[in-house]
């Protein structure tokens, strides 16, 4: 769902905050565990802000594709760049539930479940694309067709939701919208974050046409330039926005190596960093005058994807022992331990500790157990060799592991995986790419055996997993670049995502994760904190947890 803050799952090097709530309660302290309804934006009333101002936004990386809804379009450095731009039927507060956005459909109700489901939205008539086109049913229909996986020629991040529809189909007017679905589908407020249809008619705009810049604007800002060069995007006011007029004059988003963001926020030339689990940037962003730490729980995580394809890691077994070879208590007490927050391994790929319904299914593949995995290596054919490194068929068990340059986190990870997996006589070759070619030349194409990074969740655990645990295609893997899955898991997400009984979803998706478990598809390390150091005075912006962004009302506290 592209705009505002969007809980598909978007994938990101070190996940950048791309939205607010505007609202909300006092950060987390300490080492208190995170919960999912507070966030921490200094909210401030629109009164109590300056007109105008530039905020100084850190990406990592140009956005290889401002359509969100491609494949390559799937980071959160874009999801930052477009909520600006454009926007959908619900936003979500800090504890993720829907709140109806008003700016974009006067009402999105559910007007029938039998014999089939029907949704029923009524645009607001001021809503308008930048050329002045209204947004109707047609942009609704046409984002359908494109998203729904009918025609592969579309490269989507994610068909979830889109392939459970049937029809959609003009109202009473062209600002009425029916939607009837083939098969239920609880999270339908997830769907229609838009673009327009000229870009949803044809592949080639769907695919190439917004790889530049953004090609339109329905919300409070615009775009006013992307210099490829000196790798800045420059957003404006909409002066054609029908909302309320957007606090801030500008937004300046500007690429800088993770790593040096905290040198550009300590030398005042952005206004925030995300600090994550990072320790050295905590530390420096507490004796920063001026910064504030801002903390919040979230649905982010740091995990470790095997590619199943490749020729050592297409053996089951394989999987399984280099995953129980590798302590992920250790990691979360190295990664977290330093920042206050709890330090302990994630055990679940669909829920996080702070949501309802997580449990730890992680069975054997979760445990550590050094012998045990150096029995399953020797069943699997890999026997010690000179040095203690395995060898099978005259070929060692060696590791590419792919990982960005110049991300500290995912050093620190590597390093500690080294020598876990270097303990039951597997050898690891890092290989650190530049950021920008980092998913698309290493992660999507398969061209890794190893790798970390972390992703981006949201307010519906279980739809807005799919894209990464489905059974790939073909070439058409979405977001599953483990390139492992299943008939039986792809059935228990459809199940889950047609179930309308909130437990009965929860226990569907713990069904779920202990297949993925069991199928050793990725190992999950730890949940990511969400922790911001930004300027004291900026408003309506910071650790937004579950939260959903009010793009035109970040701005700065006057005096």
């Amino acid at each position: 769902m592209p705009g505002r803050r969007h809980f598909a799952v978007l994938v990101t090097l070190l996940t950048l905050v791309s939205g607010c709530g505007g609202g909300g309660s006092p950060g987390i302290e300490g080492g208190a565990e995170p919960s999912a309804g507070p966030n921490d934006v200094n909210p401030t009333d629109r009164e109590q802000m300056a007109e105008g101002g530039t905020l100084r936004w850190p990406i990592s990386q140009l956005p290889p594709n401002f359509n969100t809804g491609h494949l390559d379009g799937s980071l959160a450095d874009n999801a930052a760049v477009m909520g600006g731009l454009l926007g959908g039927p619900f936003d979500f507060d800090a504890a993720g539930q829907p709140v109806l956005n008003t700016d974009y459909v006067e009402t999105a109700e559910l007007t029938a479940t039998a014999p089939k489901q029907v949704v029923t939205y009524k645009i607001n008539p001021k809503a308008k694309w930048y050329d002045d086109t209204p947004i109707t049913w047609v942009d609704y229909e046409a984002q359908w067709k494109a998203r729904n996986g009918t025609n592969p020629a579309y490269r989507v991040a994610s068909t979830q939701g889109y392939d459970k529809i049937e029809s959609v189909l003009r109202g009473s007017d062209d600002r009425e919208v029916v939607v009837t679905f083939h098969q239920p589908y609880s999270d339908w407020k997830g769907l229609f974050g838009l673009y327009p249809a000229s870009t949803n008619r044809d592949p080639a705009v769907f695919n190439d046409g917004w790889k530049d810049r953004p090609l339109t604007t329905a919300g409070p800002f615009k775009l006013e330039g992307v210099d490829h060069t000196a790798q800045i995007i420059t957003m404006v006011r909409n002066e054609k926005w029908w909302g309320r007029q957007a606090k801030l004059e500008r937004i300046v988003y500007r690429v800088i190596n993770p790593d040096a963001q905290i040198d550009a926020l300590t030398n005042g030339e952005i206004d925030f960093v995300d600090v994550g689990p990072d320790v050295n940037k905590l530390r420096r962003a507490e004796t920063t005058p001026g910064i504030t730490l801002r903390k919040a729980g979230g649905g982010d995580f740091r995990h470790l994807t095997m590619n199943g394809q490749s020729e050592i890691l297409s053996d089951i077994n394989v999987r399984r022992a280099l995953a129980i070879a590798i302590n992920r208590e250790q990691i979360a007490r190295t990664l977290l331990g330093p920042l206050g927050v709890p330090a302990v391994p994630l055990n679940n790929h669909i829920f996080m500790p702070n949501q309802k319904g997580y449990q730890d299914n992680s069975g054997e593949v979760g445990k550590h157990d050094v012998e045990k995995a150096k029995s399953l290596l020797d069943d699997a054919g890999w026997t010690p060799g000179p040095g203690g490194l395995r060898m099978k068929g005259g070929k060692p068990l060696t590791i590419r592991f792919v990982i960005p340059s110049q991300v500290a986190t995912s050093i620190q990870e590597v390093q500690l995986i080294e020598r876990m997996l270097q303990a039951v006589g597997a050898k690891v070759e890092v290989q650190a790419v530049p950021t920008g070619d980092f998913f698309d030349k290493y992660i999507r194409p398969g061209n890794f055996e190893f790798t970390v990074f972390s992703w981006l969740g949201g307010v519906f655990p279980v739809s807005g997993r799919k894209s990464i645990y489905a059974k790939p295609m073909g070439d058409r893997i979405q977001q599953n670049y483990a390139r492992v899955g299943s008939d039986e898991l792809d059935a228990l997400f459809d199940r889950a995502t047609a179930e309308f009984d909130p437990d009965k979803a929860i226990a569907l998706g713990n069904q779920i994760d202990t297949l993925i478990w069991e199928e050793v598809h990725s190992l999950t390390n730890y949940q990511r904190p969400e922790i911001v150091a930004a300027n004291s005075k900026l408003a309506n912006f910071g650790a937004f947890g579950f939260a959903s962004a009010a793009y035109e009302d970040i701005g700065f506290k006057k005096g």
